[in-house]
């Protein structure tokens, strides 16, 4: 499940949070740490995890994140 929203913008993409009006965009970051857009989702991902971690489903610990399992409510 993605945690964020894609728009092209002039030269890169935007990485727009689904929770809140937090974005990033690949011209934020350099290309010799990698490709931009891993990069840009990645930070998207982990803001999504710190900042929204019930919406999410996801907690942030010191050797990254990690998926919580929901039981299904009856």
């Amino acid at each position: 499940m993605r945690y964020y929203t894609t728009k092209p913008v002039n030269g890169g993409t935007t990485f727009k949070c689904t929770y809140c009006e937090r974005s990033v965009t690949t011209l934020d970051f350099n290309s010799t740490n990698g490709n931009r857009r891993t990069q840009a989702a990645a930070a998207i991902n982990q803001h999504v995890a710190l900042l929204h971690p019930r919406a999410s489903g996801t907690f942030w610990y010191t050797k990254g994140i990690v998926r919580v399992k929901r039981e299904a409510r009856s």
